[in-house]
């Protein structure tokens, strides 16, 4: 019984650690299939674990076993798992199958794109189904609304990478490999969002809900900072004020402030500009600078600061898995930035760049649609 219980705790342990099925089954077969009485024991003893990796590890001793009596023990601690919510999948043992040798399948597989200007991001979690092809969960999630969109089916390994090249091809935003754990975190952090914003959410993602709780592990910082550190880039100037220039980079070429956020200033600097007071273009560059201090002020000075120190880190990642090391660092460099109050005479770069291009762009393309308007005036 005390071996029982130590091998118990060592599965609880490795999942509390965030090991994969496969490592957690290299810990357990070794000891399975020479006992029939110790393997029905830790079968039971499993039962009593909701969660999707104990599913896996039961379904994997179901498919060595040779003992009718030890099958049946499996069998029942699997219902149980079922009835407590865990998904199930239904596959017969395979009695071939030596215990020192377990049943290898394809680890589960993320890819995360970056943000849009309204904060809306795509990420995909691939986990392969023995003998079932493999299950994609696609969604789009935004960092102050939760979960927009999530759908999942099964594609067989072929059909998915078809599929998935074709996706590439046609869309704007590049995917990057990403931690499928870190993207099952994100997932469910999405989720949380929804219910705080009391919004809708996506029936795929509450049926699919616990196979992606089973890969998730918990992340106290983004990915970026295990290829990146953090101390050696906070403080930076030399780098911090490259912050700007990322506003140039195809990836934030669509990142902008929201019109209903920016038009304010923008008709501000409108105004200064077809003032009836006589102003030289020193005096008006002075009132520029004060209305982009203010919007920055305004609009920066809570929740959105830290918002977009989150996004910053998050494309640092996209950068760096993109082969764009520096501009990682520029990234990086520009959210840990935010992490300090403002400072509106030497603002932050990026933030900075941010108002001055959104207001100029909203200008832009309200001049555009004046100008296509059609005239009045009938020509004689």
């Amino acid at each position: 019984m005390e071996k029982v219980q130590a091998l118990i705790e060592k599965i609880k342990t490795d999942l509390q650690d965030g090991k994969s099925d496969e490592e957690m089954a290299q810990s357990l077969l070794p000891f399975f299939g020479k006992d029939p009485e110790f393997d029905g024991q830790v079968a039971e003893h499993l039962a009593t674990i909701a969660h999707m990796k104990v599913a896996v590890l039961l379904q994997r001793m179901l498919q060595v076993s040779d003992k009718k009596k030890v099958q049946k023990i499996i069998r029942r601690a699997l219902y149980r798992l079922k009835n407590r919510g865990i998904a199930i999948e239904e596959i017969p043992p395979k009695k071939e199958e030596s215990i020192l040798r377990p049943l290898q399948a394809e680890p589960p597989k993320g890819f995360g794109g970056g943000f849009d200007f309204m904060g809306h991001r795509f990420r995909w979690l691939v986990i392969p189904h023995r003998g079932r092809g493999w299950r994609v969960m696609r969604g789009v999630t935004s960092d102050t609304k939760g979960l927009i969109e999530f759908s999942g089916e099964e594609m067989t390994r072929k059909g998915f990478k078809a599929f998935f090249e074709e996706i590439q091809g046609k869309s704007s935003f590049p995917l990057v490999e990403m931690e499928p754990s870190y993207v099952g975190f994100l997932y469910v952090q999405a989720y949380q969002l929804t219910l705080e914003k009391k919004g809708i959410l996506p029936q795929d993602f509450l049926s699919l809900k616990s196979e992606i709780e089973g890969i998730k592990k918990e992340y106290d910082k983004p990915l970026i900072y295990l290829y990146l550190q953090a101390e050696e880039l906070a403080g930076d100037d030399r780098v911090l004020r490259r912050g700007g220039d990322l506003l140039k980079a195809d990836l934030f070429q669509s990142w902008r402030i929201e019109e209903d956020q920016i038009r304010p200033y923008a008709d501000e600097v409108w105004e200064a500009e077809e003032s009836k007071i006589v102003l030289n273009q020193a005096q008006k560059e002075v009132r520029f600078q004060a209305i982009y201090q203010k919007a920055l002020s305004e609009l920066f000075s809570g929740e959105k600061r830290f918002l977009y120190k989150r996004r910053l880190e998050e494309m640092a990642y996209l950068l760096f898995k993109l082969g764009k090391e520096e501009e990682a660092r520029v990234s990086v460099a520009a959210a840990l930035d935010l992490e300090k109050p403002l400072n509106l005479i030497q603002p932050n770069p990026f933030l900075f760049q941010l108002v001055i291009k959104s207001i100029f762009t909203l200008l832009a393309e309200a001049y555009e649609k004046k100008v296509k308007e059609p005239s009045l005036i009938v020509k004689p």
